[in-house]
């Protein structure tokens, strides 16, 4: 139980977070700009780390452990696939981005293409990612926040009175769990609604780099102390060995092509080196739009956008990856599969059916008091730093590229009020779908169904001219319609659902391309200026369109290459 030194601690943050969004509340009212860009000023190390803080979130430890109990390390391959995408956006998207000078990605729409097909795509664009995509990446957010406040705050025993009340209007089964583990999640959503709307993108920045530094001091510490109770490296290496055999594979870094999740998944070497390339899109947009843009958009140059990347990737991929890998590990000793703890009494059953609440009751178990509360306070940090951007995010679309088809003149005032109504409508929609929601891991799986339909179009268009926005329209809707259909009248995989996915969008892209309407030449042109975008475009020669790509492909995988050679020495220098 948390102590009376653990709630000063959180009270303490959650106050903290609460007086920044007051703060800065006025600047954040004086334009569309400051609102969602914080006025294109943030230095780029402010905006590499709130990228960090945001995608540092409260359900990450939990899945990664989830992931290892039934995969292995090499299962968070999964997400660690990603790294492809975030080298591109060091390597190519970022500087693109911050030229285009957009609000959202797509704005971007607009100025690529021109017409009734380019409206029609931008609101497309807005709604998929603004509603059903945020919606979804909030709710298994909250989802996370369930598990971790179960075993900390108890307010059945603190105010019986408030939870029989609640109880009369709460659904028990649904995502939320029980009464007392709602009102918990519902206080923390409504500060991060009011400090977020509150102080907009500034506001939301600025916390985030208390909220990642605390996250990151949390999980280390945390890391260290389970390392110990594990008996070392060398301890850990032994138990896995009594208890899952010589052959278990739980520490490999890479994925084996034989008994292993890549075994039962059905998948050869080839199929699994195709999962892996959609899978790096899958989950997030190919080009790095959405939070990650807003974030390179609101930095002052094109420079600093590319700075800030860099800065994201290796805190994403060689800082922190390495607490959820040691903490994973260690359930699989403290708490085993199927078995009784060796250290711990009457916690395994907590997690017999949900290997993800490992982390929470790991840290239960085993934290002293003080350093609890900064834990618990830690992962409460990275739950609202992913939520109050994703609620700054989502009401940016609405803000910048819906409102102006309802309301083409609306003042300044209006479009503020209007996107503090929206904070406010996409609090409450995450948590209706966090009720649909079973496990952290399925949620991303619907994500990644997104991702793997819309990934191949979103990247091209920055390459090559002749992509439309028919293409686009026409790509993204069969690539959705037959990742709809696999998943519900086929018993494939979600490996291979992803991989027919993206090979039918990417074969309805060029098809469209071939065959459908001319692309528009001037439009491409200017747009390729602006963005100084390289590859096929008209003004330039095949030749030296395919230097210029050569040479940024060369970057990709010398960047590539290190994140690769660092993950490899981390892992050597922990494991063996």
């Amino acid at each position: 139980m948390l102590s009376g030194l653990d709630f000063g601690v959180i009270v303490s943050y959650l106050a903290v977070a609460l007086a920044v969004g007051f703060w800065v509340r006025r600047r954040a009212e004086s334009s569309r700009e400051a609102y969602f860009l914080a006025d294109r000023s943030l230095p780029w190390w402010w905006a590499g780390a709130s990228i960090a803080a945001t995608t540092f979130a409260a359900d990450t430890p939990l899945a990664v452990t989830g992931i290892i109990a039934t995969r292995g390390l090499s299962g968070n391959w999964m997400w660690l696939s990603w790294v492809v995408v975030h080298a591109g956006v060091v390597v190519y998207f970022a500087s693109r981005w911050n030229r285009l000078g957009v609000i959202t990605d797509a704005e971007y729409i607009s100025l690529r293409y021109e017409g009734r097909a380019a409206e029609v795509l931008r609101l497309f664009r807005a709604g998929l990612y603004g509603l059903v995509y945020n919606a979804l990446i909030l709710g298994w957010v909250l989802k996370a926040m369930v598990k971790i406040a179960a075993p900390f705050f108890d307010w059945s025993a603190w105010t019986p009175g408030l939870v029989s009340l609640f109880a009369m209007v709460w659904p028990e089964s649904g995502g939320f769990g029980t009464p007392s583990e709602g009102i918990t999640v519902l206080m923390l959503l409504l500060i991060v609604a009011i400090y977020s709307s509150a102080g907009g993108l500034a506001g939301v920045v600025i916390t985030d780099l208390l909220q990642l530094g605390l996250a990151l001091v949390g999980s280390t510490y945390f890391a260290v102390v389970i390392l110990d109770a594990a008996g070392g490296t060398s301890g850990l290496r032994h138990s896995l060995r009594e208890l899952y055999g010589d052959g278990h594979r739980y520490l490999e870094l890479f994925p084996s092509m034989e008994n292993g999740w890549v075994e039962a998944a059905g998948l050869g070497a080839f199929s699994f080196g195709l999962y892996l390339a959609v899978q790096s899109f899958a989950n997030l947009p190919s080009d790095g739009g959405g939070y990650l843009m807003q974030r390179l958009n609101a930095t002052k140059s094109p420079r600093d956008a590319t700075k800030a990347a860099l800065l994201f990737l290796v805190l994403q991929y060689l800082v922190r990856v390495w607490p959820w890998f040691i903490v994973g590990t260690c359930a699989l000793v403290l708490i085993p599969l199927g078995g009784e703890p060796l250290a711990l009494d009457g916690i395994a059953a907590a997690v017999a059916t949900d290997r993800e609440s490992a982390y929470p009751v790991l840290m239960q178990a085993f934290l002293p008091s003080g350093m609890l509360g900064v834990m618990v306070a830690s992962l409460l940090a990275a739950f609202m730093s992913t939520v109050d951007t994703h609620l700054n995010w989502g009401a940016s679309y609405v803000v910048n590229d819906l409102l102006p088809k309802l309301r083409p003149n609306a003042s300044n005032q209006t479009r503020i009020r209007v996107a503090r109504g929206a904070v406010l409508a996409y609090t409450v929609l995450a948590v209706l779908v966090c009720m649909r929601i079973d496990t952290i891991e399925v949620a991303w799986q619907w994500v990644g169904a997104l991702g793997a339909a819309l990934g191949p179009v979103t990247a091209l268009r920055w390459l090559w001219w002749r992509v439309t926005a028919w293409s686009e329209l026409i790509s993204a809707g069969i690539g959705l319609f037959l990742s709809l259909a696999l998943s519900s009248f086929s018993e494939l995989g979600y490996e291979h659902r992803l991989i027919w996915t993206a090979a039918g969008a990417t074969t309805a892209l060029c098809a469209s391309v071939l065959f459908g309407p001319p692309a528009q030449r001037e439009r491409a042109i200017v747009f390729a200026a602006r963005a100084h975008a390289l590859g096929f475009w008209p003004d330039r020669s095949v030749a030296r369109a395919s230097r210029e790509l050569v040479g940024r492909a060369a970057a990709l995988i010398a960047t590539l290459a290190v994140v690769s050679f660092g993950l490899v020495a981390g892992h050597w220098l922990l494991f063996g």
